[in-house]
């Protein structure tokens, strides 16, 4: 036979070998009380439970039911993904098995600890009104998660989409912490979340974390004592952290954000967030908020905060001390298009201030020729006492912003209208949305070899 034909003939046996080894990532498919052979294959046959080890590259279907604590812990395999997901109707995997009862409803974790890297969480569906406070259609629901294992290993590479994470409440004595990571942990992401309701804060992070984005989420209810002082988010060394388009609901303590422990924050960009102290909140008497950010340096703190991005964010009815952006040392940060309403003073707005809009509000620090203090015809607000921020008139223009800050919570491109205006909605102006979602064809990942 020709040498050149034997040689093409054993590189063909080669490569058939090869796809033939090779294996896209499989779905399993997992449900409370399922009788079948418990081995995952499909909903028949679901997994009665979650399985304590996972398979790197699969995705885990969950049908409503209970599940109780879960701790994720495999192997890392490079940067292999392991994909937890809410079934429903319109996306369960295999439709072997499958009724729709088992979508539709919540699968309840009663919390989680994570302590490996890649793992995606995907609720898949949650409230329509979840700036309000409603939880009860997130796909997923689970109590107080932990994202390291008290020995400096910790989770990086999570992402959490249309999950309700939930402490154990205000009052109770526990201190607990809605996610507690405490080993520096990087590249994590809340989308579409809920993080709600407990002892101290919504977020404790230690070591020095980066890359966190939490966006589209609802961020409320801590709580402060002399025993248990807390705030939304502690944090000490930090490096580029983005909040945005949050709905934040009655916080309490040093602030929203506070920095302590004598750490150096930088690259943070704040945008396009509600806060508010709600009526009941008010009612309740309780502490109120030392600031909006504090990073204190002082006596007795060491802080530096370096290059915020803080722009369009309304702060309403906040209670406390103060509901500025107390920076005491650190450069390069910004202040624009902030409005304050109905709150106490701001104790300081450190920085490059200026188009910040005030109502009731001492605007302490703020002395740019930009800034508005509102007199009359100051009710802006769509309807302030359901916590809908949307403005039923238009501001007075703010100052111009590039992208990505000068979109809005509705992908409304700001100043589109003619007139930008400050806090988080734009009034009137279009969608910089596209009206369809191109198709995005990609080489297969996560393949395995099998031997």
């Amino acid at each position: 036979m020709n040498m050149k034909k034997i040689g093409l003939f054993c590189v063909l046996i080669a490569i058939t070998g090869m796809v033939s080894g090779v294996s896209e990532a499989a779905s399993k498919y997992v449900r409370p009380g399922a009788t079948g052979n418990n081995s995952g294959s499909d909903w028949s046959n679901a997994y009665n439970g979650l399985p304590s080890a996972l398979t790197r590259g699969d995705t885990y279907y969950l049908a409503n039911g209970n599940y109780g604590g879960y701790t994720f812990d495999d192997a890392n395999s490079g940067a292999t993904t392991i994909t937890i997901k809410k079934a429903t109707v319109s996306d369960h995997g295999t439709d072997t098995g499958w009724t729709s009862s088992y979508g539709g409803g919540q699968a309840i974790f009663s919390g989680w600890q994570i302590y490996t890297d890649y793992y995606t969480f995907d609720g898949q569906n949650r409230n329509t009104d979840w700036r309000t406070g409603g939880v009860n259609q997130y796909g997923i629901t689970t109590g107080n998660t932990r994202l390291d294992d008290g020995n400096g290993t910790g989770g990086d590479n999570l992402t959490f989409n249309n999950i309700d994470i939930h402490g154990q409440g205000r009052d109770t004595g526990l201190g607990d912490d809605v996610i507690y990571a405490m080993s520096g942990n990087t590249n994590i992401t809340f989308q579409n979340c809920a993080l709600r309701d407990s002892d101290r804060t919504i977020f404790i992070t230690r070591g020095t974390p980066q890359n966190w984005l939490i966006e589209y989420s609802y961020v409320a209810r801590n709580a402060s004592s002399p025993a248990n002082h807390g705030e939304i988010m502690s944090s000490t060394d930090s490096n580029n952290f983005t909040w945005r388009y949050n709905a934040i609901e009655d916080p309490e303590g040093t602030a929203v954000w506070a920095f302590i422990n004598n750490g150096t924050a930088a690259n943070w960009q704040i945008y396009g967030n509600t806060i508010i102290h709600t009526a009941a909140y008010a009612a309740a008497n309780r502490e109120g908020l030392s600031g909006v950010i504090f990073c204190a340096n002082d006596a007795s703190n060491n802080n530096t905060c370096n290059n915020f991005v803080i722009y369009n964010n309304t702060i309403s009815n906040t209670k406390g001390l103060w509901s500025g952006f107390i920076i005491q040392r650190g450069t390069g940060s910004i202040a624009q298009n902030n409005i304050w309403y109905n709150s106490v003073r701001t104790g300081g707005i450190d920085g490059s201030v200026g188009g910040n809009w005030f109502y009731n509000t001492i605007q302490d620090g703020d002395s740019s020729a930009s800034k508005v203090v509102c007199t009359s015809n100051c009710d802006i607000f769509t309807d302030l006492a359901n916590r809908n921020f949307h403005l039923k008139t238009a501001t007075n223009a703010g100052m111009a912003l590039s992208a990505p800050y000068s979109i809005d919570p509705d992908s409304i491109t700001r100043g589109s209208d003619g007139t930008l205006d400050r806090g988080a909605f734009e009034y009137g102006g279009t969608s910089s949305a596209p009206s369809t979602q191109p198709v995005v064809l990609s080489a297969p990942s996560n393949l395995r070899i099998v031997p």
